[in-house]
């Protein structure tokens, strides 16, 4: 229990981390840059955020670039060790409002996973920082480690849960993201194999599996650092098979958060690294005090909130009116998420995108994987394929509020050039199992009129149901985005 409750790291793995993190927000920041003017700019000046007075006045061509460059210099300032509290909180106070706060208000959906990772990663950041250097007491410092230790071991458990209840175990998963051309690297490589082949079928065991056992061995003192290991390699084979922009660097940043002061691997960093001892600038002790007790009471808050949501989602059942609200109103806060992450009812379909001019001609618009100049690089990044898969899963989440995904699909397709008079068709193909191989089949295609706001939908193949989740899924309509209670007709 002393391990769990007072638990180390050396100055030099922090150093590490820190300095680990600025890089990869770095690359993240000038992977993002050339889609600048849609990630971070809402739809009145033809972004993907959904426009208000105070979207706005934030997320418009004219301080867009200001903040872009602010942030830049957060990045940087933590590669070099330089006012690192400062710039690890304005980057923190940035992460929150893109990847956090946003999440639900824009078709990038806060650039999911990989956003929420940056954001984590930024409050982790901030806390060992602040605690490092403005509090001699070292409680903020202990306090950060035990919740965001305790925070990603819970991440890690529920992600891999989630995959052993949505068909994993059943040979639904892994395999049909790596032959999807929206996320798999190899999925030619892949796609030759049989749905059925042994590779598949280790691989999604391994994936659930491995997820559960590393998050409940995290959470114990004497194996965190084997479940840290397992996390490392089986992100390190993700980051090489599957796009996910840099979430899986930042999650194998996360197991030195595992590696106590003292170990092997870290006397190793040590006489690689030289970190010199920090100038403590003591803050009021009421405001150190504050955050000690906050982060503490956030890891106790953890399993009641993830609970809850558990809840909503498998018993099909709000919780009273009260406590469901101020369920919902904390989890959004923090983003506090199921992760439905890399699922069947994500990874079974992808759609082409093409332009239709008015004489009827067509052009497809969306190559992806393809480093293209003439739409800036757009279907390289993960991104885009965040906000395409978000635009058709609402079709399953919310099957019944059409309105919801006409304005998200209509939104996104203002994005993309169009001549007068001119229509861009969405076609929604399905990756299907036939017998021994892959087959990607044409099932449905929406026809969107960007100008006029409207879409007709066609319905390729009768047998299949776009709003219908996978048979192993236990998907159902939600009331609402940011909420897993179930709408009234789902009940």
């Amino acid at each position: 229990m002393t391990g769990f409750l007072h638990p180390t790291l050396s100055l030099e793995m922090q150093a590490v981390l820190r300095t680990g993190y600025g890089i990869l927000l770095l690359f993240t920041l000038v992977q993002a840059l050339p889609q600048a003017r849609r990630f971070f700019v809402s739809d009145r000046w033809g972004g993907y955020a959904r426009s208000d007075p105070r979207v706005d006045l934030v997320q418009n061509p004219y301080v867009m670039p200001v903040i872009m460059s602010l942030w830049f210099a957060c990045a940087l300032a933590l590669v070099a060790g330089r006012a690192t509290v400062l710039a690890a909180l304005v980057n923190l106070v940035l992460c929150r409002y893109y990847f956090i706060g946003m999440r639900w208000k824009g078709v990038l959906r806060g650039m999911g996973a990989p956003g929420f990772m940056s954001y984590w990663l930024a409050a982790c950041v901030f806390f060992l920082e602040y605690g490092l250097r403005h509090d001699p007491s070292g409680a903020v410092r202990t306090a950060a480690l035990v919740g965001f230790k305790v925070d990603f071991a819970v991440i890690m458990l529920c992600a891999g849960t989630y995959k052993a209840l949505v068909g994993y175990p059943q040979n639904d998963g892994m395999e049909l993201g790596m032959i999807n051309p929206w996320w798999g690297y190899w999925g030619r490589l892949y796609g030759r194999l049989p749905p059925g082949s042994w590779v598949f079928r280790l691989l999604n065991h391994l994936a659930y599996g491995t997820e559960i056992a590393a998050g409940l061995l995290m959470l114990v003192p004497a194996t965190q650092v084997l479940g840290a290991l397992l996390i490392f390699a089986s992100f390190a084979f993700i980051a090489m098979h599957i796009r996910l922009g840099f979430l899986c660097e930042m999650v194998m940043l996360c197991a030195l958060l595992y590696i106590p002061a003292g170990h092997p691997i870290d006397r190793a960093l040590v006489a690689a690294v030289q970190v010199a001892p920090p100038t403590t600038d003591a803050a009021p002790a009421w405001l150190s005090m504050a955050l000690a007790a906050g982060l503490y009471a956030y890891a106790a808050l953890l399993p009641l909130a993830k609970a809850g949501q558990y809840y909503n989602f498998l018993a099909r059942r709000p919780l009273a009116r009260a406590l469901q609200a101020a369920l919902e109103r904390y989890t959004n806060f923090f983003g506090i998420i199921i992760w439905r992450v890399f699922s069947v009812d994500v990874t079974n379909f992808f759609a082409d995108i093409v332009v239709r001019d008015a004489e009827g001609r067509e052009r497809v618009f969306a190559h992806p994987k393809r480093l293209e100049w003439s739409t800036r690089f757009r279907y390289w990044h993960v991104g885009e394929f965040i906000c395409l898969a978000s635009l058709f899963t609402t079709l399953k989440y919310y099957a019944g509020n059409r309105d919801l995904f006409v304005e998200r699909v209509v939104r996104y397709a203002r994005t993309i050039p169009c001549p007068p008079g001119g229509r861009i068709l969405f076609r929604y193909i399905s990756v299907r199992k036939d017998g021994a191989k892959f087959s990607y089949v044409p099932v449905a295609e929406f026809t969107v009129d960007p100008r006029a706001g409207t879409i007709e939908e066609k319905s390729l193949d009768p047998s299949f149901s776009v709003r219908a989740p996978s048979p192993v899924s236990p998907v159902h309509e939600g009331l609402k985005p940011g909420s897993y209670a179930p709408a009234e007709t789902a009940r």
